[in-house]
């Protein structure tokens, strides 16, 4: 059960959504999946997948760039598979708005 490749555009459009999500909601760090980031959005049903793919590739190459204006600081796995299904989620600080 593999994920679909997000092309770098598409990464950067996730990473807005992701940031929206944690904004809107006056919030800096919080445990989600695709799924919740997709509903929040009133995004269509398969669209969770690129979010996903998205949150999977920062999570596996451990990459925190400030340019995505958040980062990965865990995951929990889904029942007994060893797939990250929900995300522990931070923004950064030039996210909140702190200089």
């Amino acid at each position: 059960m593999g994920h679909r490749r997000t092309d770098s555009k598409q990464r950067y459009q996730c990473a807005r959504l992701i940031c929206a999500y944690l904004l809107m909601q006056h919030i800096t760090r919080a445990v989600v999946t695709a799924r919740d980031i997709a509903q929040f959005h009133h995004l269509t049903g398969e669209s969770f997948r690129s979010i996903s793919a998205m949150l999977n590739f920062l999570y596996t190459n451990r990459i925190r760039e400030a340019s995505f204006g958040f980062y990965i600081r865990g995951s929990v796995p889904f029942k007994k598979t060893d797939y990250p299904h929900h995300y522990t989620i931070e923004l950064f600080d030039q996210a909140r708005g702190v200089p």
